[in-house]
């Protein structure tokens, strides 16, 4: 009778690198809580203020909790000498910007995905390709297309949030 070599079974982790892992794990969870509480607080929230129970409330109230002063004091971004603190901003709200202009440049002609990336060297972010071609409709690999209309006229200035369109012809 032969005997064949069984692989070693492997032997679950100690309890010590369980807790270890399940530690890393929760201090990851947590930072990532933290972190999308910033992003939220920094936009605005749109979820209230303390006074209305939303998240901004709850964190208003956790750092009065931590800090043992009232929900507006710890709310507050000034002293009692009304010098704003450091790390701070005023209550004011953020001034709103409007959108970068540039210039639209002629892309009649050009190779499809040279045009993209052109625009997108600008500012543009929402570039969009169209097909004169009856039997293909969507423009799939744009190197293999060129531009011969464009939505917006070279010379235009636009806001760069604008939609630019692309018509191409297949490249034969």
């Amino acid at each position: 009778m032969s005997s064949t070599a069984q692989p070693p079974v492997p032997t679950p982790p100690s309890g010590r690198v369980r807790t270890r892992v399940l530690v890393g794990v929760a201090a990851g969870v947590a930072v990532v809580a933290v972190a999308a509480g910033i992003v939220t607080a920094g936009r605005g929230g749109g979820d209230g203020g303390p006074d209305r129970g939303g998240a901004a409330g709850t964190a208003a109230a956790s750092t009065a909790a931590a800090t043992g002063r009232t929900p507006a004091a710890a709310n507050s971004s000034s002293s009692a000498s009304g010098a704003i603190s450091p790390g701070t901003s005023p209550a004011t709200s953020p001034a709103t910007t409007a959108p970068a202009t540039v210039v639209v440049p002629a892309l009649v002609g050009k190779n499809a995905a040279a045009a993209r990336i052109e625009l997108e060297q600008l500012g543009f972010r929402d570039v969009r390709f169209g097909s004169q071609e009856a039997g293909e409709p969507d423009v799939v690999l744009p190197q293999n297309w060129t531009v011969t209309r464009q939505s917006a006229a070279a010379g235009t200035r636009l806001a760069t949030t604008t939609q630019i369109v692309l018509t191409c012809a297949r490249r034969v």
